[in-house]
């Protein structure tokens, strides 16, 4: 299964819009953690940090930032958190990953820059942001929705590499 593609269970219901006004929440990690996400159709944070997974509900939306994309920060990925709360994987290297279930919708890379305005400018995007889950005004989240599933389907799919940068080690 690619990054690209969510588990047929996990699509997101036709009904659901993606530009609901509410706040939401941006998945901040590395490329390899977004894709690794992507491919098992969840957010998963390490299992320490699961505090902040308890407060993230169903039908809640989700986006994914990463500081480390090629070519700059970019947004990657925008869903909606599906029901069946907060479970616990563990990858190939034995570490456990606190996750919840999100139906991903087709997207494209999109630059941090394409959607930087005063708002996320005041918060510090692509300076401060902690590495996790940040809540985010529904306004801003819809803007970043817009952006990302425009024209999904005309760009070539940007690939998920597994890589690693010093800020982001626990996100791998």
């Amino acid at each position: 299964m690619t990054p690209e593609t969510a588990p047929a269970s996990r699509c997101l219901p036709p009904a659901m819009s993606l530009a609901t006004g509410m706040p939401g929440w941006v998945w901040v990690a590395s490329v390899g953690a977004i894709g690794r996400g992507r491919a098992a159709g969840d957010v998963r944070l390490p299992v320490r940090h699961d505090g902040v997974l308890r407060r993230v509900a169903a039908g809640q939306r989700v986006a994914c930032f990463a500081p480390d994309a090629l070519g700059g920060s970019c947004f990657l990925a925008v869903g909606h958190v599906l029901p069946g709360g907060m479970y616990v994987e563990h990858d190939a290297a034995g570490r456990a990953w606190a996750c919840v279930p999100v139906a991903y919708l087709p997207s494209r890379p999109v630059p941090l820059a394409a959607v930087l305005d005063g708002a996320l400018a005041a918060m510090g995007w692509g300076f401060s942001l902690p590495v996790g889950l940040t809540r985010l005004d529904g306004a801003d989240l819809d803007a970043i929705a817009a952006a990302l599933v425009a024209g999904a389907g005309d760009d070539p799919v940007m690939a998920f590499p597994p890589v690693r940068i010093a800020s982001l080690e626990d996100a791998d």
